[in-house]
């Protein structure tokens, strides 16, 4: 039984009780499996529930350490800039880069579902700003590591390459060929030995400091 109340928007329903007969088709119920070595064999190459424990820790632990690893170049990247003061180049600086910077992230938030009323409650001014200031953070570190991978001759090898681009094919589904041809069209071979090449200078610093 229900009753609508009478200050609904649907004045046809209100203040009216209504009767409603549900018929049960079935009741299931969820049995989970027993954790033993039976059930370790059924989820692949494992003969025990031991090792399957083991490698859910090896992979806790190496996710750990990844996250660290992660924290620690984030630091020293940030560090290297700091004691590597330069001004970055003009076009950086231009006013429009700036504008575009802060769009960038306002249309992110709403496709992220902000409403447009809460959007314009932001301070924009200040959220393009700060756009603006990491983009110059992020081009410092750029060219510092690309000058630390030209004096310690750190280069990008094709077979590296090729990998990236086996990895890209797998996940859309193409050949590597198409895929090595729509990045040669748009310049994007380029950008994977530069991000390939800066991930490997980045790996040398991290090393040298440990």
């Amino acid at each position: 039984m229900s009753f609508i109340p009478k200050d609904t928007n649907d004045k046809r329903l209100a203040g009216k009780t209504f009767v409603y007969t549900v018929k049960i088709q079935a009741i299931k119920q969820k049995n989970l499996p027993e954790l033993n070595d039976e059930f370790a064999k059924e989820l692949g190459e494992f003969t025990s529930l031991e090792q399957v424990r083991q490698q859910i820790r090896n992979n806790m632990e190496a996710e750990r350490k990844h996250t660290a690893e992660r924290e620690a170049k984030d630091k020293l990247v940030a560090e290297l800039v700091k004691r590597n003061e330069f001004e970055v180049p003009e076009s950086l600086n231009r006013a429009p880069d700036r504008s575009a910077a802060g769009n960038a992230v306002i249309r992110a938030l709403a496709a992220q579902g902000m409403k447009m009323e809460d959007l314009k409650k932001m301070d924009l001014p200040r959220l393009r700003a700060g756009q603006h200031d990491q983009a110059v953070q992020d081009v410092k570190s750029s060219l510092l590591l690309e000058r630390i991978a030209e004096l310690e001759k750190i280069e990008t090898g094709e077979d590296e390459v090729n990998h990236e681009i086996e990895a890209l094919a797998q996940q859309a589904k193409q050949t590597p060929d198409a895929i090595r041809a729509r990045l040669t069209q748009d310049g994007g071979l380029d950008r994977i030995r530069n991000r390939i090449r800066s991930e490997k200078t980045l790996d040398f610093l991290y090393r040298q400091s440990a």
